[in-house]
């Protein structure tokens, strides 16, 4: 997008490019492994408090219907789906394992720009999940996503006014037999699902797969991008619209430090900063 901006008082107007604005999201929150305990209300809160755009977190439902923020299928050896939610283990902090509701509970009081990126771990509940956000909250004000295909297509149908996107890893890619899967195939599969972003783990996301898929169209997000060598690239990098971090501290410090503008001046200012 293109601008007109003074360069001195009384004189002519000149074109500069606005740089893109990488959205930041605190992957589990803004957490330490203890306290705050990834995946926990504390940690949302505190990603809220230091400015993330978005703030992370996986869903699972318990056997008695209780949708909760957890990344492993199971706690201690007990499944998550087979146990009900008042006989979940602790986490190893002592807490009890946090709910969508509280979630939804925080947001709602918190207000501000911070949008939930929610991500369904297992397939089956995302008429309750999209039900249970729509009640409070805008559609606007969360963005969903899935590595399961079925579970995207689902969240696709179900909220066809929220971002949905889909996420590829370090997986083979079954269909195809190819591993890990190609910037191709990553375009072909989000064209058909229909979503409209891509989240992909940072040891596949190459400049071949990044380039196909924003040339496609879509927003790209990558993750879980922690180092500041790592999140200097990204942040660098035009087709990058987000950045999944478990540190949003140093990202947004490192976001909010590049130049207004870009091409050559900006080009070589951002280099010594990330040098410094």
């Amino acid at each position: 997008m293109q601008i007109l901006a003074p360069v001195a008082p009384n004189t002519r107007f000149v074109a500069t490019l606005v740089a893109p604005r990488v959205e930041i999201a605190a992957h589990r929150g803004y957490h330490d492994g203890t306290a705050p305990y990834e995946n926990t209300i504390d940690a949302f809160r505190r990603a809220m408090q230091v400015g993330a755009d978005l703030v992370e977190t996986d869903i699972h439902r318990t056997a008695d219907g209780i949708l909760v923020l957890y990344h492993d299928k199971s706690i201690n050896g007990r499944s998550i789906a087979a146990t009900r939610y008042a006989d979940l283990p602790l986490l190893p902090t002592g807490q009890r394992m946090n709910t969508l509701e509280e979630l939804i509970d925080l947001k709602v009081a918190a207000g501000g720009a911070t949008k939930l990126l929610l991500e369904t771990k297992t397939r089956g509940f995302e008429a309750q999940l999209v039900q249970m956000l729509r009640a409070r909250l805008q559609p606007g004000q969360y963005e969903l996503m899935s590595f399961d295909l079925d579970s995207v297509r689902a969240l696709r149908e179900l909220a066809p006014d929220s971002k949905v996107g889909v996420l590829f890893g370090l997986v083979p890619d079954w269909q195809s037999g190819t591993w890990p899967i190609s910037g191709a195939a990553m375009v072909d599969k989000a064209r058909k699902l229909g979503v409209d972003f891509v989240a992909i783990d940072k040891w596949i996301a190459s400049g071949d797969r990044i380039g196909a898929l924003a040339k496609a169209g879509f927003d790209v997000a990558i993750w879980t991008v922690d180092k500041q060598s790592h999140l200097s690239k990204f942040l660098g990098d035009p087709r990058v619209s987000r950045i999944i971090t478990d540190r949003p501290d140093v990202a947004l410090d490192l976001r909010d430090r590049r130049p207004a503008v870009a091409g050559a001046q900006a080009a070589a200012w951002w280099q010594d900063a990330v040098a410094a």
